[in-house]
């Protein structure tokens, strides 16, 4: 089994055929950054990360990535619960949903999941020469002919809400004991 979890963060990392850098080495300004005025109607930055901006683009490659696995993590909790629930068959873990799924994991499930999270973070470690986001990995040729403003700020706010919703689902199962779904209908009814 650990052999297809490592055999699968690889697969992050095939080799894909990418189109030339519009320059050199990625280096961008705030002005740049897509989405940087979405929500806000100008710029908002109350922690300062735009002041080192040499750090913009692992900033936003780190903000994609989050994104991008919280989107997948929302989903998957709710398709977990609509598909039956957290049953676990073997007992090796509470699945009465995702917070106590996590707390009561062993700890080498613990373990593989953070040594494959690494394994896939390593492979994807090389900022130089990408926009941001790019980890080579393009199965339907999306970015071929450049990155679509609209799809990029769309899947950065899609990126941002996924990671608080994500947030509040591990939180709003541990505080009610229930389910995302019947939870949220508790409060609705």
């Amino acid at each position: 089994m650990f052999t297809n979890l490592v055999t699968a963060a690889f697969a992050f990392s095939a080799p894909v055929t990418h189109r030339a850098a519009s320059r050199a080495a990625v280096r961008m300004g705030i002005e740049d950054l897509y989405g940087a005025d979405v929500e806000t109607g100008g710029f908002f930055d109350p922690a300062g990360f735009s002041k080192n901006e040499d750090q913009l683009v692992k900033y936003r490659t780190a903000e994609l990535k989050h994104g991008r696995l919280a989107m997948l993590a929302s989903l998957g909790m709710l398709t977990q619960e609509i598909t039956g629930g957290w049953s676990n068959s073997a007992g090796l873990f509470d699945g009465s949903g995702p917070y106590s799924a996590l707390v009561t994991t062993p700890r080498l499930g613990l373990l593989q999941i953070i040594l494959v999270a690494g394994i896939i973070e390593t492979a994807t470690f090389k900022y130089e020469g990408r926009v941001p986001g790019d980890i080579g990995f393009d199965p339907l040729g999306l970015s071929e002919d450049g990155i679509d403003p609209k799809l990029a700020v769309a899947e950065l706010k899609n990126g941002r809400l996924a990671m608080i919703a994500s947030i509040a689902f591990i939180v709003q199962t541990a505080l009610t004991g229930k389910g995302i779904i019947a939870s949220t209908f508790d409060v609705l009814a």
